[in-house]
């Protein structure tokens, strides 16, 4: 399946709008998306959220989780 290559400003503005869907992350305030530079690994970058706002840290991380693995399937990051 081909995957669509996106900004990192897009993808960072999908993943935060999908990890605040999750049950009990609405208030998360900031995520990193990481450029993934191996070039044998099977995505090109990860995430990891920043700020968990009022969200508890670990629903927030768990969250991230399931996002990155949702997007992964479909968006890898434009070269810069």
């Amino acid at each position: 399946m081909t995957k669509t290559l996106v900004s990192m400003q897009d993808l960072q503005w999908r993943a935060l709008s999908d990890i605040r869907q999750q049950p009990g992350c609405s208030d998360v305030r900031g995520i990193a998306i990481n450029r993934v530079p191996d070039l044998h690994a099977a995505n090109n970058w990860s995430l990891c959220v920043l700020s968990a706002g009022t969200a508890d840290a670990n629903t927030a991380a768990r969250a991230a989780v399931s996002v990155q693995q949702a997007l992964r399937r479909n968006y890898n990051l434009m070269a810069d």
